[in-house]
């Protein structure tokens, strides 16, 4: 419900704006409409001025402030009005003086251990986290502290394997990045390195089945063929990536009598299939196992475990055998797990603030607040998808009225819960069925729903909301004061909005 203000037992000096509602606790204008209508009904001692009209009448007392002689709107703002100066956030990862989630509470004891005399190598921290908590924004922070810090005194190496995931070999690219991060030294250190490295990676390349295999065009009469070329080759390989890890570990060592140790910074994880997360961990182990060598290394827990499920899905483990494999592998390739803290409320408010629009932060800061995660990835989607939409929304003839509370609360669901989404796209009706959910009014059971709905349409409804409802808290605080039913004729509206199809 819209507040309103205290009654008062006089009549005032009303003043009606034309301008469409923007705050919930502070008087607030009308829309143009209901300026027209409300004079139609009102005393005609009107004095008409441009963007305004003032009237000195009697109204109904509920709907005036005194103090600040305006009308209160009385129905929710729409979107009629085109937000200006609009702005848009980045995904990229945060530096050091953009920081407002507090990350340097984790990049502080990292450093401490990079660089401490007495921390001893190899040793590899996993900063772990779900997708698009800020662990990329760790690792850059960290990374840019070292630059900053001690220019000099460590070999920053950057490496993301989603970019090179149809490689059939990551370690060559791996070398790669270690060969150009060396020969960037501003000082020139390493040039004998850099030598050495190229030639390695030179003659460093994947065996033969397993690049026609990824390129995708092994017919069967060429099966043989790649077969007997995979096996004469396959001892040359394996002595090559032998040489590969001495000439590491002897480089390294040079590297660490100039005074200076090696950083790997390997992120982007998260992007790669489940399956090559578990390979590129077991390469990290192999080739970057050794001393003076430094690993940090953004994960998520989630997909590591989906990853070994794959790998022994053969073994017929049930779910926590294959959660305990997960565990273990962490252990072996991770000797410090570092695990992002969800945000709090307050990190939620402060980032909503922050970067909404004033409009948008004005009309729905609370229910923004409410209803997004504590995610900062998909908290800037939703409101980079608010800022433009209501833009867009504000010019197009037709859409001006909608809701805009409506439209908020579909952008979270739509970042949010995108498989519950999808449904309502298929079939509307789901949105109606979970206001009904969440206000009690109907029964969660199968039964429930054929009995209000009818045989299909109930059993196809309930299979859409059965996995969802319940397992999202954010649901509540979305449908719990939502007002869909009410604009049920205008739902198309607003899912065009997201792609839906118009009525």
């Amino acid at each position: 419900m819209w507040p309103r203000p205290k009654s008062v037992s006089h009549t005032p000096f009303v003043v009606l704006t034309d301008e469409p509602a923007l705050h919930t606790s502070a008087a607030a204008g009308v829309a143009d409409p209901w300026v027209r209508r409300l004079v139609s009904r009102l005393d005609r001692s009107a004095v008409v001025e441009p963007g305004r009209v003032c009237l000195k009448v009697t109204v109904p007392t509920r709907y005036v402030d005194p103090t600040r002689m305006l009308i209160f709107s009385t129905v929710p703002p729409t979107i009629g009005r085109a937000m200006t100066g609009l702005a848009v956030l980045s995904d990229a990862p945060v530096r050091c003086d953009e920081d407002q989630l507090r990350f340097d509470r984790y990049v502080e004891p990292i450093l401490s251990l990079l660089t401490s005399p007495t921390s001893t190598t190899p040793f590899t921290v996993g900063v772990l986290g779900e997708w698009g908590s800020g662990k990329s924004s760790v690792l850059t922070m960290v990374d840019q502290r070292l630059g900053e810090e001690s220019p000099d005194a460590f070999v920053r190496v950057h490496f993301n394997p989603w970019v090179y995931r149809n490689e059939p070999n990551l370690l060559v690219p791996l070398l790669h990045a270690f060969q150009e991060t060396l020969l960037a030294d501003r000082k020139k250190r390493f040039a004998q390195t850099v030598t050495r490295v190229a030639s390695v990676a030179g003659t460093l390349t994947a065996d033969a089945l397993l690049t026609t295999l990824t390129a995708g065009f092994l017919t069967m009469d060429k099966y043989d063929q790649a077969v007997e070329r995979y096996v004469a080759q396959r001892s040359q390989v394996e002595s090559q990536l032998r040489n590969l890890r001495n000439l590491l570990r002897d480089e390294v060592a040079g590297i660490r009598r100039q005074g200076a140790q090696v950083v790997f910074f390997i992120d982007d994880i998260d992007r790669c299939e489940p399956d090559q997360i578990v390979d590129l961990l077991e390469s990290v182990k192999l080739f970057l196992d050794v001393p003076g060598v430094f690993v940090l290394m953004a994960i998520s827990k989630e997909l590591v475990d989906r990853g070994v499920a794959i790998k022994y899905q053969g073994f017929g483990l049930d779910p926590d055998g294959m959660m305990d494999i997960g565990d273990e592998y962490l252990e072996k390739m991770i000797q410090l797990p570092l695990y992002l803290l969800p945000l709090d409320a307050r990190s939620v408010r402060q980032l909503v603030e922050a970067h909404a629009h004033p409009d948008l932060l004005a009309r729905h800061g609370d229910l923004l607040q409410a209803v997004l995660r504590p995610n900062p990835r998909k908290i800037k989607r939703v409101l980079n998808f608010l800022t433009v939409t209501t833009a867009i929304v504000a010019g197009t003839p037709g859409l001006d009225e909608l809701h805009d509370d409506l439209v908020v609360r579909l952008a979270v669901l739509r970042v949010q819960v995108p498989r519950l989404f999808s449904a309502v796209l298929t079939d509307p009706r789901v949105l109606l069925v979970l206001e009904c959910l969440y206000r009690d009014r109907l029964e969660f059971t199968e039964d429930g729903f054929r009995s209000r709905y009818g045989d299909d349409s109930g059993a196809l409804l309930y299979r859409a909301v059965a996995p969802h409802y319940r397992r999202h808290p954010e649901l509540k605080e979305i449908f719990d004061a939502s007002t869909f039913a009410e604009e049920h004729d205008r739902i198309h509206d607003y899912l065009t909005l997201f792609g839906g199809r118009a009525a």
